[in-house]
């Protein structure tokens, strides 16, 4: 795991803005309005640009997205380097090809999982739960399974649990830590933001590992600090310190 980390991006001193990483955000609709600001808080301190697209209209939505400055709300999908798909869209209807006509890094989260079909996830990050993988592949998420599936299917699974299962079918990671304050609502949609901030502008296995690896860790540094009384917003707030281990 070790060398797989050693590998992950650091800003050149002389780069400019846009040159560190432009994600697109797709998230959120008339029900979670939350999901969205999640992740774009997981992904704002890792990313140069943080674009945002509304899983559906809906203006209580925008409004929630507003009060976090980095967000930039579009109309039309932008350039960007990673595009994160699917956290509480609810049934809004998500057009993967399209996106993969558009973007070489594409991952899958939360509501997307509902909508597609295990042929389509070729060359996509997706991050099940438990009960995600096993309406997507009709088994329970063991590690074994969790490799093999990445392999049949030529996707990349992190698949999230008390240990987390990283697999592209050749490699499997198992990341440890973490605690039962981290079951609080959003902390996935943390999770999936800071991985797309990281999959911009690192290999897809070094993104997964360090993204799971500092979730957990922040979790770990908030029990220290609050015991089980912690948020995903507090999640967010703690990933820079978890990311001083790199």
């Amino acid at each position: 795991m070790e060398e797989i980390l050693s590998s992950l991006y650091v800003p050149p001193k002389a780069s400019h803005k846009g040159e560190n990483g432009k994600v697109l955000i797709i998230a959120g609709g008339r029900k979670y309005h939350g999901a969205a600001v999640f992740c774009i808080l997981g992904a704002r301190r890792f990313a140069d640009l943080v674009y945002f697209m509304p899983g559906e209209k809906d203006e209580k939505l925008l409004f929630a997205v507003s009060q976090v400055p980095e967000a930039i709300v579009v109309r039309e999908l932008p350039e960007a380097d990673c595009v994160l798909a699917g956290p509480g869209i609810g049934d809004a209807h998500l057009d993967l090809g399209k996106l993969k006509k558009k973007y070489a890094k594409i991952v899958l989260d939360g509501d997307a999982l509902k909508q597609v079909e295990p042929k389509e996830l070729e060359g996509c990050l997706i991050t099940p739960h438990e009960g995600e993988f096993r309406r997507l592949f009709g088994l329970d998420g063991s590690p074994e399974h969790v490799r093999a599936m990445a392999e049949k299917w030529k996707c990349i699974i992190l698949k999230k649990g008390m240990a987390d299962v990283i697999s592209d079918g050749k490699e499997m990671v198992l990341i440890t830590g973490g605690n039962a304050g981290m079951t609080k609502g959003g902390t996935g949609d943390v999770l999936a933001g800071l991985l797309c901030a990281l999959y911009a502008k690192n290999d897809v296995m070094a993104a997964a590992v360090a993204a799971s690896r500092a979730n957990k860790k922040a979790g770990d540094l908030l029990f220290k600090e609050k015991g089980y009384a912690y948020c995903a917003s507090d999640l967010a707030e703690k990933l820079p310190e978890a990311m001083k281990w790199r």
